[in-house]
């Protein structure tokens, strides 16, 4: 699966890390299932300013099981390859490339183990994977549906599931001014993924969509708070889209949600889940 659009850059070669000088980020997020039991995943990690930071967190639709667990630790006593993806924390590892990935991860009480498989497209946001970012710049992009399996283990019980898994491979250079963003990632069904910045605060958004054939819209948005979750619009697409969010625990540098979507795209009526951060606001 290769693209044919110019872009700003090599998504294979940029799961490696970038630059001391720069912050690395390795963001991933699951919906995953065992039966009717629902269980939502973070499984993130962070080279910046000479340490690396990492969350685990795992949520049980429903009154189930809650935990997660963060580290922040000095580079030299975690893994990090140079020229590919592997790295390991105390609480966390992750490897692979483009195609395929393992991810693992540990609280108090849970572990997670997964392997991950991509089928579909990659995501550049923006069409190019790089844009202005508080004064300086940012590559990002992400492998929106992977096809994910392994196990949870919670409280003693391991569980064999299924599902797919959002990765977001960004990292920032030059940036002067604090970061402050609401950010959705959300999976509609049918290869079609949504990748939605706010940097201002006041719901005026951006977003990047991808398509099952690989083909990108940018196009603005907006984003409008009613009584506890969000409305989120696209005229170009004629999409009104119903944003509900829940936190995900164990993180303290933003507030992680997993969310499911109901609405309107294209005269469509759609269901659907996604993930959004919130930093700043």
């Amino acid at each position: 699966m290769t693209t044919t659009r110019p872009t700003l850059i090599d998504a294979a070669e940029g799961l490696a890390p970038t630059s001391p000088d720069n912050a690395d980020s390795w963001w991933f997020c699951g919906r995953l299932h065992d039966g009717e039991k629902v269980f939502w995943v973070k499984i993130h990690t962070m080279l910046m300013q000479g340490a690396c930071h990492s969350t685990v967190a795992v949520l049980q639709e429903g009154d189930g099981h809650s935990s997660g667990k963060q580290a922040v630790e000095a580079l030299d006593d975690v893994k990090v390859a140079a020229d590919s993806l592997h790295i390991q924390t105390s609480v966390l590892a992750v490897s692979g490339d483009l195609d395929h990935l393992d991810i693992s991860g540990a609280t108090d009480t849970a572990s997670v183990r997964l392997t991950l498989r991509r089928e579909e497209p990659v995501l550049y946001s923006g069409g190019s994977g790089v844009f202005p970012f508080f004064g300086g710049t940012t590559g990002q992009y992400a492998l929106p549906g992977l096809v994910a399996s392994g196990t949870i283990t919670a409280e003693g019980t391991t569980h064999q599931v299924s599902g797919r898994t959002w990765l977001d491979r960004q990292w920032v250079s030059g940036a002067t001014e604090p970061p402050r963003f609401t950010w959705l990632g959300l999976d509609l069904g049918e290869g079609r993924y949504l990748s939605v910045w706010d940097t201002v605060g006041d719901g005026t958004s951006w977003l990047t969509e991808l398509r099952a054939d690989g083909s990108h819209l940018i196009t603005h948005a907006r984003r409008a708070d009613h009584d506890g979750h969000w409305v989120l619009t696209v005229p170009a697409r004629d999409a009104s889209l119903d944003v509900t969010h829940r936190g995900l625990p164990g993180s303290a540098f933003a507030y992680t949600g997993a969310c499911q979507v109901t609405g309107t795209l294209a005269g469509e009526q759609i269901t659907g889940h996604g993930y959004t951060d919130v930093i700043g606001s």
